[in-house]
Parts: C-alpha cells; sequence; structure tokens
C-alpha cells in the first residue's frame, strides 16, 4: 500500500516529481538501473514520478525488442527522446544535452513539478538546464552528481582548457547553488566541492549507490563456468575498461607473474581500452581472461565464483567520483584490492573495516607482491568475506540507500 508522502504539492497530493538522466533501464549503463530503482521506490512512496530521458545508447533492430518512446513501469512514467548516437561524434554530445534541456525546460512549463532531480550526466548542461527550469517554475531542484565535472574532465583531458574549464566550472557553480541539496556519493567528493569558489553556499548531502539491481529479463546463466582450481587465486574486475580505470598496473604484475599458473585475473567488460590490454596480456603470456560486457545477473553470477574483487582509477579521480563497482563486490561477499590513492575514503574504510587491502597508485612491484602473498596464504578469505557482506548491509544495501533518498525529499533546507 502507498505511503501519504510528506511533501506537498502546489496543487495538492501527490506530488510531482521530475527525473532527467542521460540514460535510463533497459540501457546498459549502470546508472541507468540506478535511476530506475530511485524513481520506483518514489513511485511506491507516493510520488508522482516521471522521467525524461532517451532511447538506449544501443538500438533494438526487431520490433518486438525496440523500447517504446512513452511506458509507465513500476508506477512511473517515462518519455524517451530518439536522441542520435553519441560515439565518436563529440560535437553530438553537445548537441543531444541542449536538446534535453530544452525538453526539460517546456515540460517544466507545462507540467509545474515540485521537484526536479537530475543528475551529472551530461555534464554540466545536465545540471543547468534543470536547475534553470526548477527556478522559473518554483521547483525544488536536486543535483545528483554522480561525477563531478568539470573537475573530472580536466584530468581525462575533455577540459583541459583552462577558459572551458572555468567556464564550465562557473556554470555547474550556479546550478549547486540553488540547488536542494547537492547530492555526491563521497566524503571526497563534497570536500571537492566545499573548495570551490562558492562551495561554502552550497547544501551538500551524501547519498552512495547500491549494488546494481538484477534485470529479472536477464536472470539466468549464460554457461560462463571459470573453472577455478581450489589452490588458484581468481581476482575479478567488472566494468567499463577504459581511461579511467588504469587496468595496466595489474595487466603487467600478471605479465610478471606468467610463472604463477595458480594466479588468474578475470577482466570482464567492454571499453575502449580492451585491445591494448588483450595485446599486452597476450604478449606477456599473462594468465588472464577477457570476458565480454554481460547482464547484471550474470556478472555477479562470475563475481561470485571469484576470490576478490578490484577496483583501481586514475590518480585523483576519487576526489571527483566514487567507484559503483564496489558495491556488487560487497554485495557478493567478496574482499576488494584497491589500487586507489591511500588517503581516499574508500580505501581508509575498505582497511579500517577490514575487507581489503590498498595498493599504491601505478606500482607494479607492490601489486605483484600483493596478489602471491594472496595465493600463498588463504586465511584472509574467511573474514574478510564477512566484513564486505557487513559493509554493504549496514552502508550500501538498496533499503538503506533508498531510505536515505526519502528523507532527502522529505526534508527542505
Amino acid at each position: 500500500m502507498r505511503q501519504q508522502n510528506s511533501l506537498s504539492s502546489r496543487r495538492g497530493s501527490p506530488a510531482r516529481v521530475l527525473i532527467v538522466h542521460r540514460y535510463y533501464r533497459p540501457d546498459k549503463t549502470p546508472c541507468s538501473a540506478i535511476m530506475h530503482a530511485i524513481g520506483s521506490h518514489l513511485a511506491v512512496e507516493g510520488y508522482s514520478v516521471d522521467v525524461l530521458t532517451s532511447l538506449p545508447s544501443y538500438r533494438k533492430t526487431t520490433r518486438d525488442d525496440r523500447v517504446p518512446v512513452r511506458e509507465t513501469s513500476n508506477g512511473v512514467t517515462i518519455r524517451r527522446l530518439n536522441l542520435p548516437t553519441e560515439t565518436k561524434r563529440p560535437i553530438w554530445r553537445i548537441i543531444n544535452a541542449l536538446h534535453l534541456g530544452v525538453r526539460v525546460f517546456m515540460r517544466a512549463l507545462v507540467r509545474r513539478y515540485d521537484v526536479i532531480i537530475a543528475t551529472s550526466i551530461p555534464p554540466v548542461l545536465g545540471g543547468f538546464f534543470p536547475a534553470v527550469s526548477a527556478r522559473f517554475t518554483g521547483a525544488r531542484f536536486i543535483y545528483y552528481c554522480m561525477d563531478l565535472h568539470p573537475e573530472i574532465g580536466r584530468i581525462s583531458g575533455d577540459f583541459s582548457n583552462q577558459v572551458l574549464f572555468r567556464l564550465l566550472q562557473r556554470i555547474d557553480e550556479w546550478s549547486c547553488r540553488h540547488a536542494d541539496p547537492v547530492l555526491v556519493h563521497s566524503e571526497d567528493m563534497r570536500q571537492t566541492l566545499l573548495e570551490r569558489p562558492h562551495g561554502s553556499d552550497y547544501h551538500i548531502g551524501i547519498v552512495n549507490n547500491f549494488s546494481l539491481p538484477t534485470d529479472e529479463k536477464n536472470d539466468h546463466n549464460l554457461g560462463i563456468n571459470l573453472d577455478l582450481s581450489r589452490n588458484q587465486l581468481t581476482v575479478v574486475y567488472a566494468g567499463n575498461i577504459g581511461r579511467f580505470q588504469r587496468l595496466e598496473t595489474i595487466v603487467e604484475a600478471m605479465c610478471r607473474l606468467s610463472n604463477r599458473p595458480d594466479i588468474q585475473l578475470i577482466i570482464m567488460g567492454d571499453g575502449v581500452a580492451k585491445e591494448s590490454l588483450i595485446h599486452m596480456a597476450q604478449k606477456g603470456n599473462a594468465n588472464i581472461r577477457f570476458i565480454d560486457y554481460q547482464p547484471v545477473a550474470v556478472s555477479k553470477e562470475i563475481i561470485q565464483q571469484a576470490d576478490i574483487g578490484l577496483v583501481t582509477i586514475i590518480p585523483e579521480t576519487f576526489k571527483y567520483a566514487y567507484p559503483s563497482k564496489t558495491m556488487t563486490y560487497l554485495e557478493l561477499g567478496k574482499p576488494i584490492i584497491a589500487e586507489v590513492e591511500q588517503e581516499s575514503e574508500l580505501v581508509d574504510s575498505m582497511q579500517s573495516n577490514g575487507y581489503g587491502f590498498g595498493v599504491p597508485v601505478g606500482n607494479v612491484d607492490a601489486m605483484a607482491d600483493l596478489l602471491v602473498q594472496l595465493s600463498d596464504d588463504a586465511s584472509w578469505k574467511g573474514s574478510m568475506s564477512e566484513a564486505a557482506v557487513d559493509a554493504f548491509r549496514d552502508n550500501f544495501a538498496p533499503e538503506v540507500i533508498l531510505a536515505r533518498w526519502s528523507q532527502v525529499l522529505e526534508n527542505n533546507k
């Protein structure tokens, strides 16, 4: 039975909520499933929830599999825009962001929402247009920063031009100053916002992600079995294989351990760096198995068969983002190897609560030594697995995170 939400609508209840996000389920991006879960939860809580998004980044080719441009799912009304693909077409990223922004403004004028929730995807403009729309229509604006832009774009090179960076930061600062609240995933991200020129004016909250929900349509085993021996250490990496992930360190470590068949690395996913990593592994005769992108349910089955999960990101990224794969590893009771700065909240929490090992960024020797140590002495597995499950249950379980979303909606400034 639906509860009456405490946020009063200007027209009476239920209060109207618009969620704006570039990708939405059934898209393959992890955040699309997260936003679907949040929208569904708010609908159950009694809010009238609309979603403005785009058709999936992939394209269905058969009539039966095509995703509708309008539908209602789990009590959420979804409107999908037919935006052109952006792969290797940077100008279309800008055009699509502008298109989405204009449609947000038009929809807000017509529907007169009480709350507009927008994410940082697309970067900067994804928050700006909803913030303007909320300001113009009197709606409350909640800015959900999955990544902090333009800061993360500066280290990736997308926004390395100082003039462009300052312009984008001023735009995003305006959005943040009008948000009630700005939501980030970690204390590290919060500190980054506070260090902005007007960061002290922001109303900032921390709400992290949870493990990716399993898609019931793909809840089946595709027959991928790792065929593990009892004496083998299997490390798994699941996620995007791109420029932010810095997988070269562990691949090089595995090349150095080519004489240790008891140590295996599974890299599961797709991305721009995959081909070079495959070439690197083959050249070094490394015991690495590459598996293509899999549905969430299948990915979890593969992770379940491994001993430990891997989190690795390029330097400084921890200040602007939080790797969501962390929650999936913990949910499945997998300890973590983190090649992330030791001062990060991720590594501090992991080591304080006893569910993982930190490796200095880029230190191949330290990575190789750790893998040998973990394979030679497996006494860590039981206690760390229990600690991982406890950390997930206490901090990252869906019911914990969704309850925080309820509090955000209920509490005004």
